[in-house]
């Protein structure tokens, strides 16, 4: 496993997502929810093939119940877990706050989080001192190394960037949505020494998909799934392979967020990764030009 450095931690190139431990999620999940068990072979197998960096959330059901079920049984000297919040829980009261944030620890079974960041950036725009005192405090008091915030447009990007309290930014890039190209964000964060969690590099599951299992109401996106094969079969590559090698060529100092119902799928994964070979620059000019400015509804599962 290739790690990625962020001031004092080697963060693993691959983060695991966990928002299938808790909550049936993706468009393509066709195994639900895993259990416990399932959960604990996963987590095993992972973090034996070096990856150490966990991203999880207080919106995704029970997902810090059953990682903490897992990280109580373990010791394990350096783990990042990352954890969200809605950013109306930055509004509490700081003793409310300090519990709230407390609490997704107690249920991960971690003495302090290495990032804390915000599911959406509603406060972004009328950021103020009381909200900076609030983060101060939770490092302060070794709740939290980081703060941070997961953005889903260039206006919070931005914001995000020019906010000295935000030390993270989680973005979307994937083969559909290359707004982090056009708009410089990982040479943007690397000058202002902002960490980039990377997620949706397979946006859901809709990049993997056979294009007569999408469903009616993506219709709009079957041809361009269509030219995503067309890459894979023209670079003899798996469309897997394909969709995290071009974010791994891109990316070189992001972590990349992967996701999970079944140690079979974990294992897939890091056998792609392991044997992953960078795309050319050519071809990944070649490809940016064949997917840039998609409508945005292709790309943005709000929208769908």
């Amino acid at each position: 496993m290739k790690y990625v450095k962020y001031n004092d931690y080697d963060i693993s190139k691959l983060s695991l997502g966990t928002v299938q431990f808790g909550l049936n999620y993706g468009i393509a999940n066709q195994n639900g929810q895993p259990n416990q068990d399932t959960v604990n072979d996963i987590l095993n197998y992972v973090s034996s093939m070096g990856i150490n960096s966990f991203d999880t959330a207080q919106g995704y059901g029970d997902s810090e119940e059953v990682l903490g079920n897992y990280f109580k049984t373990i010791v394990e000297p350096r783990i990042s877990v990352v954890s969200k919040i809605d950013s109306k829980v930055l509004e509490l009261k700081e003793h409310d706050l300090i519990e709230s944030i407390k609490g997704s620890s107690t249920r991960l079974h971690v003495d302090c989080l290495f990032a804390l960041l915000m599911h959406n950036s509603n406060l972004m725009d009328k950021w103020d001192k009381s909200f900076s005192n609030k983060v101060r405090i939770l490092k302060q008091k070794n709740i939290i190394k980081y703060f941070g915030v997961s953005i889903y447009s260039n206006k919070e990007f931005e914001l995000a960037l020019y906010n000295e309290d935000i030390d993270i930014i989680q973005i979307p890039f994937n083969l559909f949505d290359q707004r982090a190209l056009k708009n410089k964000w990982f040479d943007k964060a690397k000058n202002k020494n902002k960490f980039i969690f990377i997620r949706s590099i397979y946006l859901q599951g809709l990049l993997l998909m056979n294009t007569e299992d999408i469903p009616e109401k993506l219709s709009f996106a079957k041809e361009y799934v269509k030219m995503v094969e067309e890459f894979s079969i023209r670079l003899q590559i798996s469309k897997n392979e394909l969709c995290l090698s071009f974010v791994n060529s891109v990316a070189k100092d992001a972590s990349i967020l992967f996701g999970c119902e079944t140690l079979a799928q974990a294992k897939e994964n890091l056998n792609i990764y392991n044997n992953l070979k960078d795309i050319n620059c050519e071809v990944i000019k070649e490809i940016s030009d064949t997917f840039k400015d998609l409508d945005e509804r292709i790309y943005n599962p709000t929208k769908w």
